[in-house]
């Protein structure tokens, strides 16, 4: 059965609403720049690689449809644009802690609160899924109680939701007209301000295992491991998992 729809328009936006679906991306490959859909619980959620992702009511699930216009500005690496765009938003509702990981989650402390999947289905065109914790409670399954956070957890009052998704929707479209303009590397540099510092990380890299101090990311948006003393860049496809040590 399809699921029961509402649509506005915001801002330049178009604005689709849920109550339940399986996944928000999904929903979203279809459908032209510039429209975004929401569901208040997913229950087929997926972060990079397939791995699953808890939905449950009182997140903010999001995937919104962005143009890849112009081409050849470094669009793949908006996955950390759009951890930007969360980061400044959570900043101004307080939360001074929060930072990135690369290539797709935002953090409290050692914490996830919020993961992005960017997923191509369409060559003009690029769909931006958004999970962040709010009011639901990510500690009450056992498996992320001690990896995991929300908004709730972390402040005194939780902003609404619907206040968090317009502050995002605002911050994406600002930073895309950015990228657009001048292309990723021009937000290299607030994006290296927001990881929380230099900390050790161990990556899976095609068939090899790297160590070594994280050191933020290159203008292509690639991450900067130091390998014996050098920085050595790798890629996002070719990095199957990065884990802080």
């Amino acid at each position: 059965m399809t699921p029961a729809i509402r649509t506005r328009a915001w801002r330049g936006w178009t604005l689709h609403e849920a109550e339940v679906l399986g996944s928000t991306n999904d929903h979203a490959r279809d459908l032209p720049p510039w429209h975004a859909i929401r569901a208040k619980r997913q229950t087929g959620a997926r972060g990079r690689h397939g791995r699953r992702w808890s939905s449950d009511e009182g997140g903010l699930w999001i995937s919104v449809v962005l143009p890849l216009d112009p081409p050849d500005r470094g669009w793949p690496a908006f996955p950390l644009a759009a951890g930007l765009a969360v980061v400044s938003t959570l900043r101004g509702h307080g939360l001074t802690q929060v930072r990135l990981r690369w290539p797709n989650d935002v953090l409290i402390g050692p914490k996830k609160i919020c993961g992005i999947l960017m997923e191509k289905f369409a060559p003009d065109r690029v769909v931006v899924g958004l999970g962040l914790n709010v009011t639901n409670n990510p500690a009450a399954d056992p498996g992320l109680a001690a990896i995991a956070t929300s908004l709730a957890a972390e402040l005194p009052v939780a902003p609404p939701i619907e206040d968090v998704y317009e502050e995002i929707l605002v911050a994406l479209r600002v930073l895309h007209g950015r990228v657009a303009e001048e292309g990723f590397a021009v937000l290299t540099d607030d994006i290296n301000r927001h990881w929380g510092g230099t900390r050790t990380v161990e990556l899976q890299v095609d068939n090899d295992t790297i160590r070594g101090p994280f050191l933020g990311i290159d203008t292509r948006g690639d991450l900067l491991v130091e390998i014996d003393g050098h920085p050595v860049s790798h890629s996002a496809p070719h990095v199957r998992l990065m884990r802080e040590v």
